[in-house]
Order: C-alpha cells, then structure tokens, then sequence
C-alpha cells in the first residue's frame, strides 16, 4: 500500500497562521471593549492629542491665540477620566449621553500642544476621529492592535522557520496584563511595544536570510523603527538598543556585513532625530517634574533605587495596576504570568548562544539604568512617576534574546511544561480581563463572577460583559493551545533529524 504523501509545508501551517492572528485579535478586541474611554494612562492628555493631531478640524480640534493649548470637546477631558484614582467609581459617571453625543468645548493645555511627544502616532490616530467620541476611540484600538497583529504575522511569514518560536515565545509570555491592556489602547505606548516586539527579529532577519524575504525583513525594520520612534521618544530610544542588540548577534569581519549594516545605521539615524526633536528628551537631564533639582543624598537615592528596580519589571506582569494604576491585579496574575517569564528565561538559557550573554546583559544594563537616571534626576524612588509600561518594551526585547537558540530543538521543554505555561498564562488572562471588566462595569465594590449582574456602565452593544470576557479568555487560551500543539509537532519532526544549526554563533 502506498503510504499517504505528506501535506506541503504551506499546508501544515495554513490553518494555524489563519486561527493564531484571528484569536489574536479576538482576544486583544476583547480587551479594546474591557473598558471605556479615559482608561488608559494620562489617556485625557493623549485624546486631546489625537483630537488636535491634524490640526485644527471642525468638531474635533479649535486654535487658540495661545500655541501651547487648544479647543477640544469637554468629554475628552473632564468627563472622559471622572472615574481615574478611585476603584469604587463605575464609568457610569460619564453621565448618559457620553461620547456619543456633540458636547461643550473646552479649552485646554494638556495635550501635545508643544511638541513633548513625536507627532507621527497622533497624527495617524486622528484619522479615526469622528463626530462619536465613543466609536473613534475603539476604531483606534482596533487599529493599533491590528497593527500589533499584522505586523508580528507578517514577520513570522518572512522569518527563517527556526526564528519563528522565538517571536512568538517573546511576545506571548510578555503579554499578560499589561501588555494585553496596553496594545489595544490608544495610548503610545501601543506602538512601543509592538516597535520593541518586530524591530529587533526583524533585523535579526534580515542579517540571516538573502533575496526577497531580506528586502521584506528590512522594510519591516523600517517601518517598526518608524512607529516606535513616531509614538514615544523613550521608544526611539529603546529602537537603538534593539538594533545594538542584533549587531552584537551578528557582526562580523567581512565586506557583506559592512554592507548589510548600511540599513540599521540608517535606522539609528531615524531614531535619534525622533528622540532630539521630542520634547521629552529633557526629562533625562532635567527629571519629571519641575521640583527635580531639591537637594536629596544622591548616593542613598541611587543604592535604594537599585535595590528596589526588579519592582517595575515585575510591575509589567502584574503586580503594579492598570490604568491609572488604580485597577489591582489579584496575585494570581502576576504569579502565573511573571512565573511563566522566569521558567521560559530560564530555559532559553540553557540553549547556548555565544553571544546572546552580552546582548542579553546589554538590554539588561539598560533596565537598569534607563529608569535609574529618571528616578534620581526627579529625586524619587521606584513607585512614583516612572512607571511599568515605560520598560515593558526592553522587557519583551530581553525575553526574545533569551529565547534564541543557535542549535534547532535545543530549547528543552517537556510536554508537562508546555501544559503548565499555557493554563498558567491562560487562568493569568482571563483573571486580568475580569478584574479589569469588573472595575469599570461595576467598580470594585462590587463582587461576583457575572459581570451582567447590577451593570452600571457598558459599551451601546449587543455583547454583554460576561460575553467578552468569555470571549477574550477562551480567543487566548485556544491561541495558547494551538501554539503549544504546533511546537511540538514541529519539534517531534526536528528531533527526528540530526540537529540543524541556524543562524550566527
């Protein structure tokens, strides 16, 4: 009997690469509607951007005499963030009416009228604006995640074929809350951190492979340096990190190199011109607030600092809160997920990679030191003023490195453990979605599974609370399933092989 011919390869991954982008989406979507305009940090300063990214526009942005202000509707300012601070208060303050009706105007200076962000990530969102407050703002949530998810499909399609658990390893076990909440938003650090997450594989791509899939690894280099550094100047910042990283990992002693190190140069060059014309390049020299120069013992503040650092990362799996971090997550969320993070790191290390210690050590520094320089120039410690999502993008850098593996099949994980990291993150998710469902439906005062029960603020949709939570946890556990079945077979098939090596000691 003539025994069945294989599937070609395009086929074996057909199915997953249609079902992972769209749980994606379905489960970052999930997340857009988890809670309602103003949710985001600072998101009245970064609305009233968005408003006026493109200038004056009729019902949407007005000048003043003043350059340093603008007209914008009331509901983007004071109505939109009536409930930031305060766990107990429903987005039912909003009042009936809001965002879904024309408001009162009000002039204001909270915005990016003076130039203290880049202006590429306003001026893209105010595209989406419209007569509805409610309904631009997820049409730019939607958006951004789509970009997120767009970008990190495409990238696994042009990666050679042993890069791509790496990408997806990477983004997975950095994604939970923070990361959930924040790509879906429509605040800037959206695009950092799917900046942070395409920009290096991109360019670690383009140095391994030849032909079109280079030409396309090297346009989404561009393109990922470009959003970053158009959305925030400290992403500018981390861009040139990502691409020191990938030369660290690949430089080498010949003409070809020289040559192909043409395209990160230029990529620095587009990074730095961002991070000089950014406003917030004075933050580094001169701290956060203006009372940053008061006297302080500079040595205590500093060792005090270092000691308590680990804080913001793990703040990033959950242990500082979302929103105007006044949404705690339970400890489960940042046990299971920052849990997750550890084990994956520690693993990834055992695949030995010449230079992935330095490039690993490098990105480290920079956590370190990056947050350290802004908390001793505003004379403050770990807790005020720099927070979680500032980092969040070095963090999703660091865990790709770690995860390299020079050799394919040398990550070493057992079934068991695949099991353990997809229900811990899995149960992580669905937790975090919940609290941050409950917080804004309901507030905090009041408990229960059922979100639908005692409703007091909701999208004008037909799908319930309960329906995007379930949604959203069930879109990101089957995502987790289908990755995890996917590794394996493609490790079971590799195994069977002599191993293979990839890419650059």
């Amino acid at each position: 009997m003539r025994p069945s011919p294989k599937p070609a390869p395009w086929r074996r991954w057909l199915s997953p690469l249609v079902a992972v982008p769209i749980l994606a989406m379905l489960t970052l979507g999930a997340w857009a509607l988890s809670s309602p305009v103003g949710s985001s940090p600072d998101e009245d300063f970064h609305l009233a951007s968005i408003w006026c990214g493109a200038g004056a526009k009729q019902g949407a942005c007005a000048t003043t005499d003043n350059p340093a202000t603008g007209v914008v509707p009331r509901d983007l300012m004071v109505n939109a963030v009536c409930y930031a601070f305060d766990p107990t208060k429903s987005a039912a303050c909003q009042l009936p009416g809001f965002g879904t009706t024309p408001s009162d105007t009000v002039v204001t200076g909270r915005g990016n009228f003076t130039g203290l962000y880049p202006a590429v990530y306003y001026a893209v969102a105010s595209v989406f604006v419209g007569p509805n407050v409610d309904m631009s703002v997820l049409a730019i949530r939607f958006a951004n995640a789509l970009i997120f998810v767009g970008s990190a499909t495409a990238l696994f399609f042009l990666l050679p074929r042993a890069r791509r658990a790496t990408l997806v390893g990477g983004l997975v076990i950095t994604a939970v809350p923070l990361g959930m909440f924040l790509v879906p938003s429509v605040n800037p650090s959206s695009w950092a951190i799917t900046s942070a997450g395409i920009l290096w594989m991109a360019l670690l791509g383009y140095f391994e492979t030849t032909g079109w899939r280079r030409i396309g690894l090297g346009a989404l280099a561009l393109l990922s340096t470009l959003i970053g550094a158009g959305a925030r100047a400290d992403a500018a910042v981390y861009a040139v990190v990502a691409i020191v990283v990938v030369l660290i990992l690949t430089v080498r002693r010949d003409r070809n190199w020289l040559l192909q190190a043409i395209l990160p140069l230029v990529l620095i060059i587009i990074a730095v011109v961002f991070w000089c014309t950014s406003g917030q390049m004075n933050a580094a020299s001169a701290g956060l607030v203006p009372h940053a120069n008061d006297p302080v013992d500079v040595q205590g503040l500093i060792l005090t600092n270092l000691v308590n650092m680990p804080d913001l990362w793990v703040g990033a799996f959950g242990r500082w809160g979302l929103g105007w971090l006044d949404t705690t997550m339970p400890a489960v969320v940042w046990f299971a997920s920052f849990g997750i993070f550890a084990a994956a790191i520690t693993i990834g290390l055992g695949a030995r990679y010449r230079r992935k210690p330095l490039a690993a050590a490098f990105v480290l520094v920079t956590l370190v030191v990056i947050p350290l320089i802004l908390l001793v120039q505003t004379r403050v410690l770990v807790g005020s003023y720099v927070q979680p999502r500032y980092l969040l993008p070095l963090i999703v850098v660091l865990a790709g490195i770690l995860l390299l593996q020079p050799i394919i099949g040398q990550l070493r994980v057992s079934r068991s453990q695949s099991v353990v990291a997809v229900v811990a993150l899995a149960l992580a998710n669905s937790v975090a979605l919940h609290t941050n469902i409950r917080r804004y439906v309901t507030g905090i005062d009041v408990g229960g599974v059922n979100l639908d029960a005692r409703v007091e603020w909701w999208w004008n949709m037909p799908l319930s609370p309960m329906a995007v939570w379930v949604g959203g946890s069930v879109s990101f556990a089957a995502m987790l399933v289908i990755i995890s079945s996917q590794f394996w077979r493609r490790r079971a098939a590799l195994l069977a092989l002599a191993p293979v090596p990839i890419g650059l000691p």
